[in-house]
């Protein structure tokens, strides 16, 4: 088949766990001998616009600036940039011309957020197949985020949302599949009476195997950055929390390390490893400043995830807004990682309480302190954890999921 791949960020401009699928989607077809090209944003004066080796086509959708660098924007900015990008025209003619040029056999779009919404329409105007797969809860909020406990807005921003979401309803129609990593994320849909005409399947992320970690194996020592630590090397025998992903407020890293440092006298030698970065990380690390016991590793590349993980007893998504299915995660597990993280919608799903991990109440204070208390005082139990954690990821490597694709591809023919 030929099929065309549409993702609003792609590496080198990727951020997320989106875009990873994308990516590992687009080599898992290729392997398998289909012709596969990608339509993707790039920043102005970025990476050119076609890629005649990768079939990458890239373009700078025109607006008030990149999708990508959103967060250096205030507020009324992001706001008309949202409207110029529900209804960027450029976009819809730029990616209807290289459509017709291609004539893919089918469409697979992803995140269109910072590409614009009329594409949709493009797809349809040229009668090609499309299959959707959901990531986040763009369509109904703008900004991707909806904080749990405050998910009515009042006055002229409810308005707005309420309006937003009717638009995105209409131009994204019924695609023939649309595709949820999780039940909750398809749910929070349906109830919103999108995508009414399409087939609509629950169908994981791929996890990408690695080999196993030798959890007894000392790594080499590193150094760590910004929190005037020094040079750490890790000490199998003190218990070490680890924190990987974006350094913003809605992840709950900053709720993380105020609960962490709160506790200092009751956490002996543990330590908290924060891996990642974003507008947040110079507050977090303010916040941390003189408690040599959380320790900053910055952005790492995904070669140094076995290093990373190797020193992990426990990994904690403190998530505060509502999640679709947290990659984090189940590269926790494939690594024999047991996983601490918030109750919320679409992380819960996945956590099995007591055989691979925890959950907590989301944005409670008193019960993430418990819980940490508890691994510290049950080291062993959670230590005895990571057989079940791989275990729960068998099954859901790249090549089920891309079986599980194409038989969607197929069918929809």
């Amino acid at each position: 088949m030929k099929i065309c791949l549409i993702s609003n960020l792609f590496p080198p401009y990727n951020r997320g766990g989106a875009e990873q699928v994308v990516l590992n989607t687009l080599y898992g077809l290729k392997d398998r001998g289909h012709e596969v090209f990608i339509i993707t944003a790039r920043p102005w004066g970025g990476t050119g616009q076609g890629n005649e080796t990768e079939r990458i086509y890239r373009f700078f959708p025109l607006n008030l600036f990149f999708y990508g660098h959103d967060y250096k924007y205030p507020r009324l900015v992001r706001f008309f940039w949202h409207v110029f990008d529900t209804f960027n025209l450029q976009s819809f003619f730029l990616v209807r011309r290289i459509l017709r040029r291609e004539k893919p056999d089918l469409v697979h779009t992803h995140n269109l957020k910072g590409l614009g919404y009329l594409i949709p329409l493009a797809i349809r105007s040229l009668k090609l197949r499309q299959v959707h797969t959901l990531h986040d809860v763009q369509l109904v909020n703008p900004s991707g985020i909806i904080i749990k406990g405050a998910e009515r807005r009042p006055g002229l921003a409810g308005l707005f949302l309420a309006a937003y979401s009717e638009i995105c309803r209409k131009l994204f129609g019924s695609p023939e599949v649309v595709i949820s990593p999780s039940k909750f994320l398809l749910s929070f849909y349906e109830e919103r009476g999108f995508f009414p005409g399409s087939q609509k399947v629950v169908i994981p992320n791929p996890v990408i195997e690695s080999a196993p970690v030798n959890q007894n194996l000392q790594p080499a020592p590193y150094r760590a950055v910004g929190s005037g630590a020094g040079s750490e090397i890790y000490n199998p025998q003190s218990f070490t929390f680890l924190y990987l992903g974006q350094i913003e407020e809605h992840k709950g890293v900053l709720f993380l390390i105020a609960i962490f440092k709160n506790l200092s006298a009751q956490l002996g030698d543990a330590k908290l490893y924060i891996v990642g970065a974003g507008s947040k990380l110079p507050e977090a690390q303010r916040m941390a400043r003189g408690f040599n016991q959380i320790i900053f590793r910055g952005k790492v590349e995904r070669a140094s995830l076995p290093e990373i993980f190797s020193q992990a007893d426990l990994t904690i998504v403190p998530s505060l807004c509502y999640e679709n299915s947290p990659t984090v995660i189940f590269e926790s597990f494939s690594y024999g990682v047991p996983v601490l993280a918030s109750d919320i919608e679409g992380v819960a799903e996945v956590i099995k309480d007591g055989v691979h991990g925890f959950t907590f109440l989301t944005g409670e204070a008193r019960d993430l302190a418990a819980k940490l208390l508890f691994c510290l005082d049950n080291i062993d139990k959670i230590r005895g954890m990571r057989g079940a954690a791989r275990a729960s990821v068998e099954g859901l490597g790249l090549e089920p999921y891309l079986t599980k694709l194409l038989e969607l591809y197929t069918a929809s023919a």
